[in-house]
């Protein structure tokens, strides 16, 4: 095998996981061992090492030293930083958006939301979730906020997969992001804000609500 050949394995090794990250398949906290990735996937062990290496580059993974991998692990204030950084960037993206900023990239952000089926994986729907809202920030055609939002990309995709519970159908996450999109082209900033506010302030009550009780759980 050349070089080329094992970097291609463990840049799909390192996809597949990713995916299965995104879904939720993994739960918080839970060991990604390098032996038991390449023993599922049929790959040898260095590209297992090498593709979980890159999860932890990432920040999708986390490694004390002498440990196994695990699937990063996120405290009720940890979500509340995070949400509290997406107000500050998406917020003012809005605020630009309502200003005459061009939607047609958000809009096509949502016509490929609304491909994803109810039966198709919730990896494919967060990855949807998503794009509607980095369409969003880069239609405020401002690079340092796109950069901004980037830094906390992984982390928000992590959070994600959390959300599994809270929609039981892709459809019912499809419409609220309908409703945001119709805010937009209204160009009413109030009126959008408080519906942005409203959707993320759903996000995380849930999310604080499910890791507390995951904590109890533990103790």
């Amino acid at each position: 095998m050349t070089i080329n050949e094992a970097v291609t394995v463990a840049d799909a090794v390192r996809t597949r996981l990713e995916r299965s990250l995104l879904a939720g398949d993994y739960s918080a906290g839970a060991q990604i061992k390098d032996s038991h990735v390449a023993e599922t996937l049929g790959v040898a062990r260095p590209t297992a090492r090498v593709a979980v290496q890159g999860l932890i580059a990432a920040g999708f993974l986390e490694r004390e030293t002498g440990r196994s991998a695990r699937v990063r692990r996120f405290s009720v204030q940890d979500v509340a930083d995070i949400f509290r950084v997406r107000r500050l960037i998406e917020f003012e993206a809005v605020r630009s958006v309502c200003q005459g900023a061009d939607t047609e990239p958000i809009r096509d952000s949502l016509a490929r939301f609304s491909e994803v089926r109810d039966d198709q994986d919730w990896e494919t729907a967060a990855q949807a979730d998503m794009g509607f809202h980095t369409a969003v920030v880069a239609a405020a055609d401002s690079p340092r906020l796109s950069r901004l939002f980037q830094t906390i990309s992984t982390e928000i995709r992590l959070l994600m997969a959390l959300l599994r519970p809270r929609y039981l159908q892709v459809s019912t996450l499809h419409d609220e992001h309908t409703v945001l999109l119709n805010a937009l082209v209204a160009g009413v900033p109030d009126e959008a804000l408080k519906l942005w506010e409203a959707h993320l302030n759903d996000a995380e009550a849930f999310l604080s609500t499910r890791i507390r009780e995951e904590t109890s759980q533990e103790h």
